[in-house]
């Protein structure tokens, strides 16, 4: 949060074309509070923000948009998943600290907050598809990306085989979202007019992403955590399976 917002106030900087220091000094604050902010040291209070973003000559607005944070996926892992990592970035061990507390420790409970937080559908860069697909296309597409990627969602609790129909919503994880997604939309699969209406998900993933990732008949799946966490994010059906499937862990 604290590096976004230095980006925030960096970029004001130099739209302004003023120095740091000058704009420190129309804000009436010390240049070394401005120097903390855009590093990322400290996160100002909204009337401080306010004031050196006006000073900058740039008016600050605010809105509240779905949480869709990789790292909430990532912290529920680092805290349920013996294959996950113990030395984790400070982000992840910020949301693994909220899930433990929103949680109060309940596992069941840390995988339903993790998928509310990780918001796979809300993701900037997801590619959200609608229509048929084999989940045989999906691997596929993956393989011809010539990066990693893994499925999960819907086709993770299923497993179906190769030629078998891809059930909604599937998430297709993978390095470069661009790279698939021409390889998907010249046939039955179309952009989604919403993304709850979307059959197959592209999205970005995080190298951490595809620990624990296995194959089954040709196909990738991701970690059986991750997959229960993206099954519930998406919602629908999909999750109602997950959260039956998780209560036998």
């Amino acid at each position: 949060m604290e590096r976004d917002v230095g980006r925030l106030v960096a970029d004001c900087i130099e739209r302004s074309g003023l120095s740091a220091r000058q704009v420190a000094a129309r804000a009436g604050v010390s240049a070394s509070t401005v120097h903390r902010i855009v590093n990322g040291v400290v996160s100002p209070s909204v009337d401080t923000l306010d004031t050196i973003t006006t000073a900058c000559g740039a008016e600050l607005t605010l809105s509240a948009n779905p949480l869709a944070t990789p790292a909430a996926a990532a912290a529920a892992r680092a805290i349920l998943d013996q294959l996950y990592p113990t030395d984790v970035s400070p982000d992840i061990e910020v949301w693994a600290g909220r899930l433990d507390t929103w949680a109060e420790g309940d596992p069941i409970q840390i995988l339903e907050e993790a998928a509310r937080a990780s918001g796979v559908l809300d993701r900037p860069e997801a590619v959200r598809l609608s229509g048929e697909a084999t989940i045989g296309r999906l691997a596929s597409a993956g393989d011809a990306s010539g990066g990693r990627w893994a499925l999960s969602g819907a086709a993770g609790l299923d497993l179906p085989s190769f030629d078998d129909a891809v059930s909604p919503i599937t998430v297709l994880w993978c390095e470069d979202p661009g790279s698939i997604q021409p390889l998907l939309t010249d046939g039955t699969l179309r952009p989604a007019p919403a993304p709850h209406q979307a059959t197959v998900v592209v999205a970005a993933a995080e190298p951490d992403l595809f620990l624990g990732a296995f194959e089954r008949d040709r196909v990738v799946y991701a970690a059986p955590i991750q997959i229960a966490i993206d099954a519930i994010s998406v919602g629908g059906d999909a999750a109602d399976r997950a959260r039956e499937e998780i209560r036998t862990w």
